[in-house]
């Protein structure tokens, strides 16, 4: 072990004993799929929220952000701020919706929104690519972390052989566990993973090599500590950025940021007990992922950039671990071990629940066609974990490489997927063969602007999405509609904004049209407010850090966004 004082070992050792007594409170509740996948619907906003929070906050997340902010600087973060625009319209356009469609999981909501062979098709197929092929590709990335960041702790050790351990543990507690005790495992680690970083943070800042955030601004090159991208050394062009903030956040697929919710997120607002919770646990998740967490990042990642300036690019996220063997105090490398490991647990055990519960409640069940009793289908959730975690390890040891030209072109392919899935709600002629169009056309239209026509990116997604989603919206008038009694009830159940709606009591007048406010303007001011919360405070802190730029236009939109976020989050929930 690296240099280990009593005090590290006590932080090490800290989080397996937490988590055991979790998992002594919570061993015996899991007597139905309900309550294992969905905590019974009871979940508290801030247990839902947080336990987003922690899942995005994977053991190569800090990495990942290094590796930006060495080659782009701050402004590069921008690569990831812009989802922020599409996790607050799901904070107040869907989440509530989510929670009123009472559906298990968010593909169970196919069959509440769509009907026929085709809905059951559409179902099982995500079912099988997402919780099971994307699932282990995912998981293969973060253990792949988990095998360049445990050799910093554990030089002398082999690092597949402790993965392995560490496997076998996260598969133990997630199946004892299920979705209500992962989720209170979730809160302590993402405050134990958090805190640990601020910590870093400080201790990296006052070493004696960088002396203080003045003199780590003085080592650094200007372009390294813009906020704002000025498409000059290497930082991202104009147009680059808006086409981020205006088109990405809706047109593209990816794990965490689903257009309109989705995955482990909406797995987390199903599981909350009421719409308050839902709206409160989604707005929390998105304030904490955006704006409370990623500046203790950015200090490490700034700190490696002055200590080791000539890492190469393959070796620049190995930049944030370089730094804890700079002379840390003792119980540092105690504390951020315990922090990574709370980072890749919590992210493992969100991931092989949630998947489970696809591959079960969404391919199994339904298939199968038989009835089983609940025991017997959270037992096969435990053989489903089991063999995820097995191909996870055999993927991050043998096959990533193979796989990351396949991975990054699916999340460049899938840029004209998200639009169906927000229309979904409020268009009421989509239909099961919309959705399956799009997963045909999205990559289709990708391979012919980007290979065929040459079209660079960004251009070459925003061609894809806007192509289309004109095409869907026409695809509609032609392919097979949804069975009006299914769509009736789907309105009757989420209560979505009535006029999106008209068309379908005009064209079934036996129908009655029931109105059910949704304060849509209220939304809008909410989402406003809410990117003004999280973009004036990151520039605050921008300006309060670097002393420069105007720390008075920050503090104005930061407390503009908090007056308006209270307002709305007031209004909607006493809606």
């Amino acid at each position: 072990m690296n240099s280990f004082h009593i005090l590290d070992y006590l932080f090490f050792f800290f989080p397996f004993i937490i988590i055991f007594l979790i998992l002594l409170r919570f061993r015996s509740k899991n007597k139905s799929t309900k309550e294992y996948f969905q905590a019974e619907g009871s979940l508290s906003w801030f247990v839902a929220g947080t336990a987003m929070v922690a899942t995005t906050f994977a053991a190569d997340t800090p990495l990942a952000v290094t590796e930006i902010i060495r080659s782009q600087g701050i402004s590069g973060n921008w690569i990831w701020w812009y989802m922020s625009v599409g996790g607050f319209v799901t904070v107040f356009f869907f989440s509530k919706l989510w929670k009123r469609s009472g559906a298990s999981t968010d593909l169970e909501l196919l069959q509440i929104r769509y009907s026929g062979k085709e809905a059951e098709f559409l179902r099982g197929f995500k079912a099988f690519v997402i919780g099971f092929l994307l699932n282990l590709v995912i998981l293969g990335w973060v253990n792949l972390a988990m095998l360049k960041i445990i050799p910093v702790f554990f030089p002398i050790y082999n690092p597949s052989l402790i993965l392995i351990f560490l496997l076998v543990f996260g598969v133990f507690y997630t199946a004892i566990a299920g979705l209500r005790g992962i989720s209170y495992i979730d809160v302590f680690q993402f405050f134990l993973a958090w805190i640990g970083c601020i910590l870093f943070a400080y201790f990296a800042i006052q070493l004696p090599s960088i002396g203080g955030l003045e003199n780590l601004k003085s080592q650094l090159p200007n372009h390294k500590i813009l906020f704002f991208p000025n498409g000059e050394n290497g930082s991202l062009p104009w147009d680059h950025f808006l086409i981020l903030l205006t088109v990405l956040w809706w047109s593209s697929w990816y794990p965490g940021s689903e257009p309109g919710g989705g995955g482990y997120i909406a797995q987390r607002i199903l599981a909350t007990k009421n719409e308050s919770a839902a709206l409160k646990g989604s707005l929390w998740f998105v304030v904490a992922h955006y704006f409370v967490r990623p500046w203790p990042w950015i200090l490490v990642a700034l700190v490696s950039l002055v200590l080791y300036p000539t890492l190469s690019e393959v070796e620049s996220g190995k930049g944030f671990l370089m730094v804890l063997q700079e002379g840390m105090p003792r119980g540092m490398m105690g504390l951020m071990l315990s922090a990574f490991l709370a980072a890749y647990l919590s992210t493992l055990a969100t991931h092989l629940n949630w998947g489970a519960s696809y591959l079960v409640n969404d391919l199994w069940k339904p298939f199968t066609k038989y009835s089983k009793i609940d025991s017997y289908y959270i037992k096969s959730s435990y053989l489903i974990q089991l063999i995820t975690a097995f191909f996870s390890f055999l993927l991050a040891v043998y096959g990533m490489d193979t796989i990351k030209g396949a991975w990054v072109f699916l999340l460049e392919a899938s840029s004209g997927i998200g639009f169906v899935l927000i229309i979904r709600w409020y268009f009421w002629r989509v239909s099961a063969w919309t959705e399956i169009l799009a997963l045909i056309l999205s990559p289709s239209l990708y391979l012919l602007f980007s290979f065929f026509l040459k079209i660079v990116f960004p251009y070459s997604i925003l061609y894809t999405a806007v192509s289309s989603a004109i095409l869907l919206l026409l695809s509609t008038y032609v392919v097979p509609g949804t069975n009006k009694e299914i769509l009736y009830s789907f309105y009757e159940k989420t209560k979505p904004p009535y006029y999106f709606w008209r068309g379908f009591f005009q064209k079934y007048p036996n129908y009655q049209l029931s109105v059910y406010p949704n304060r849509i303007l209220i939304s809008f001011l909410g989402t406003i407010s809410g990117l003004s919360f999280v973009f004036g405070g990151l520039y605050s802190v921008q300006c309060f850090l670097w002393k420069e730029g105007n720390l008075e236009w920050g503090i104005l939109f930061f407390l503009l966004g908090f007056l308006g976020l209270f307002y709305s989050v007031r209004n909607l929930q006493n809606n």
